[in-house]
């Protein structure tokens, strides 16, 4: 069995008297996507802040490669190995989208200076740039400006600029937000093709898309997981059809 990128155990966040997050584990396994999915309001974005760092948990530990990273902010988790993307697209629209990959494998490289040199001219930032871009489909855009690509073509930037920092685990909140249908397959299978050599935490409302390409699903609601294993198993769990109708539209 593939060993496991990420570990969850007992994750909690309470704001206030409020439990946004209750005694949350899951894993990210290496070549697997793993889809976290509910109602609005039922924690996924807490976790995924959790797994980023940007926020800190009240309980539980979080592991990355066995590392324990509990107490790791967002910049040491990123140069550690996760990157992940945002809801809303995080880009630099007035550079070019070669720059905006380059910026994002410069800013791993270490030393304190590391965003003052001149990355144009490091041949180990460059190439991971230029590598990135061609993982999304998007080697032929390097010279654009990124405010005059579509929408679903600063989404798949804003992945190539998470690959360029070269992570173990890739965190994707909502990727497919605001796509039309020929942007989200291309988006999907874009998607699928990450987990090679590395673990992908999905957290998506599309779910024909989820129902495509998780490996494993993790279901929440109220801040906790209800059900989590297989696509298959998770759908036919009668906790998940009893508090969903068996609906898919509901899960979303």
């Amino acid at each position: 069995m593939p060993a496991d990128v990420l570990e969850a155990r007992g994750l909690g966040k309470r704001f206030g008297g409020l439990a946004a997050c209750a005694d949350v584990s899951l894993s990210v396994r290496e070549g697997e996507v793993h889809a976290v999915i509910g109602p609005n309001g039922a924690g996924k974005s807490t976790l995924i802040n959790l797994l980023s760092g940007d926020l800190r948990p009240t309980d539980g530990k979080i592991l990355l490669d066995g590392r324990d990273v509990t107490v790791s902010g967002p910049h040491q988790r990123c140069r550690g190995g996760i990157g992940r993307s945002y809801q809303k697209t995080t880009i630099f629209p007035e550079r070019t989208v070669f720059d905006n990959a380059r910026l994002a494998a410069q800013a791993t490289r270490p030393g304190a200076l590391a965003m003052r040199c001149d990355g144009k001219r490091r041949a180990d930032v460059r190439e991971a740039a230029l590598a990135a871009l061609a993982e999304v489909g998007l080697e032929g855009r390097a010279d654009t400006p990124a405010k005059s690509m579509s929408h679903g073509e600063q989404r798949q930037l804003e992945v190539a600029m998470v690959l360029a920092t070269a992570p173990r685990l890739v965190l994707l909140d909502e990727p497919l937000a605001g796509m039309g249908h020929a942007e989200a397959r291309r988006m999907t299978g874009l998607i699928a093709s990450l987990k090679a050599g590395r673990g992908v935490l999905l957290v998506e409302h599309d779910m024909d898309a989820v129902f495509a390409i998780a490996d494993r699903l993790t279901v929440m609601a109220d801040g906790k997981v209800i059900a989590s294993g297989t696509v298959d198993a998770v759908r036919r769990d009668p906790v998940v059809r009893a508090a969903y109708l068996g609906e898919a539209e509901e899960v979303a």
